[in-house]
């Protein structure tokens, strides 16, 4: 059908066409390709079949492995890095990096109790931990930093939040291959609500 454009219409019509074709030709080599897989798996033999189980099962040992190995080091839970056990103050900073050290990746939450902002990073977390085994989630009481005396939060809080840069409460600090990669401070990267 002529418009009145004279051969144009054709030639953009006759363009369409082939990168309509072009395309079509590429899923159908890609769907042809899945099918051939799947007819060489079904007329494979057992030792075929057995090596591929062999493999995934070698894969699920792996991982199932590699998840124990983050429960032990503390990940799949929520943990306190400000609490020494057995009421005994310890040093924050060195127990920080101890983790980091044990840990690939690692969120820490710089909290303070008296900031009621931080109790909704503290449910977050608490419901992320478990689902992200590959991480740790931790966090740090910073309010009364190295104020031992008066019950602070006990010997090295304030210098991660001197070295960190840590001013606004709440601030989540995500720690990727033993380094500060990204910082969370409050809200506002969240939408601010």
């Amino acid at each position: 059908m002529d418009l009145g454009f004279g051969n144009t219409n054709q030639t953009v019509g006759n363009a369409a066409a082939n990168t309509l074709l072009r395309a079509t030709q590429a899923q159908e080599a890609a769907i042809a390709s899945e099918i051939s897989k799947y007819d060489a798996l079904l007329e494979s033999n057992d030792s075929e079949l057995e090596k591929r189980r062999e493999r995934r099962l070698a894969q699920m040992k792996a991982a199932q492995s590699q998840k124990a190995k983050w429960l032990e080091a503390g990940h799949g839970v929520y943990s306190d890095l400000s609490s020494g056990g057995g009421g005994q103050q310890h040093d924050i900073a060195k127990a920080f990096f101890e983790a980091a050290k044990k840990s690939n990746r690692m969120v820490v939450h710089f909290h303070r109790p008296t900031t009621r902002q931080c109790d909704v990073f503290h449910a977050a977390l608490e419901q992320l931990a478990p689902r992200h085994p590959e991480t740790r989630f931790v966090k740090i009481n910073v309010e009364g930093c190295d104020d031992v005396r008066e019950g602070g939060s006990g010997v090295g809080a304030k210098y991660l939040v001197e070295k960190l840069g840590i001013v606004v409460m709440p601030t989540l600090l995500i720690v990727k291959d033993r380094k500060a990669h990204h910082q969370v401070r409050g809200f506002d990267e969240l939408g601010g609500k």
